[in-house]
């Protein structure tokens, strides 16, 4: 019986995995690898390489990978919690496709705004 119970229910799972929880579920991933690397290698930020040795001064590196790092983990944690979530509760793909794109939109605004502190004069 258990056996049983066992089969049906993987086969359940896995019937039920659509690609677009596996585009949601990637995303998540890429997000979340992005926020581990940015962490320990600052220079993966946008922009930073190119900036003159007196504008890389003036900005706290240690501080904005770290609320980079914090942020584009949340992220992606997010988009896949929200992903399985609606996922399970059979929602469409285009009201699936449209939150994941808002979450990750409104994070990143987010994210912007919040890195403009870390800007000393």
């Amino acid at each position: 019986m258990y056996l049983l119970f066992k089969k049906s229910f993987y086969i359940f799972i896995v019937s039920n995995l659509h690609k677009m929880l596996l585009a949601e579920i990637l995303t998540g991933i890429i997000l979340i690898i992005s926020g581990l690397l940015v962490r320990k290698n600052p220079h993966l930020i946008a922009g930073y390489n190119t900036m003159s040795k007196k504008e890389k001064d003036s900005i706290d590196i240690a501080k904005l990978s770290l609320m980079m790092h914090n942020f584009l983990i949340c992220i992606g944690s997010i988009v896949v919690i929200t992903g399985v979530i609606l996922n399970l509760f059979g929602i469409e793909q285009s009201l699936q496709l449209l939150s994941t794109s808002g979450i990750v939109v409104i994070g990143l605004i987010l994210m912007i705004f919040k890195g403009q502190r870390f800007k000393t004069k």
